[in-house]
């Protein structure tokens, strides 16, 4: 595939996102497809099980919706700068619902191979999100003079 057709595939993959659209989502992802993040407990495999995260992620986020901002493309790769928002109304990440509400800057890098996503790995400003749900104390600053 071409960088244009690759950048429109993960185009795609945060439209079913944002559509609840799971099944989209799935389509758009290899059978072997890995995921990989630090608010993962480890590497997500296979299409059923990223599909089953992702559909945990948006429980615990109802109204969850990425924004991308940028998006920059490298042969068989695609990386997508992107804001996150949401209102964390459910479990996540072993968290318990806040009922806050967070906006999170990240990127992920994404292999796409035959048409299809092969492998991600997301980064996320996790600290501010953390902090936005009060569950990772904002740290002090000393005070000048």
């Amino acid at each position: 595939m071409s960088e244009k057709e690759n950048a429109q595939l993960a185009e795609q993959v945060v439209a079913a996102i944002n559509a609840r659209d799971f099944e989209r989502y799935a389509s758009l992802l290899d059978e072997s497809y890995v995921v990989e993040s630090e608010m993962l407990p480890g590497p997500i495999r296979g299409r059923e099980a990223a599909r089953q995260a992702m559909e945990m992620r948006v429980a615990a986020f109802p109204d969850m919706r990425v924004e991308i901002e940028q998006i920059l493309t490298s042969g068989d790769y695609v990386v997508i700068r992107a804001r996150t928002t949401g209102t964390h109304k459910g479990t996540f990440a072993g968290i318990a619902a806040t009922n806050k509400s967070v906006n999170v800057s990240g990127c992920t890098v994404t292999e796409i191979r035959n048409g299809k996503a092969i492998r991600t790995k997301g980064y996320a400003d996790n600290v501010s999100m953390l902090q936005q749900l009060g569950v990772l104390p904002l740290g002090k600053t000393a005070s000048a003079g």
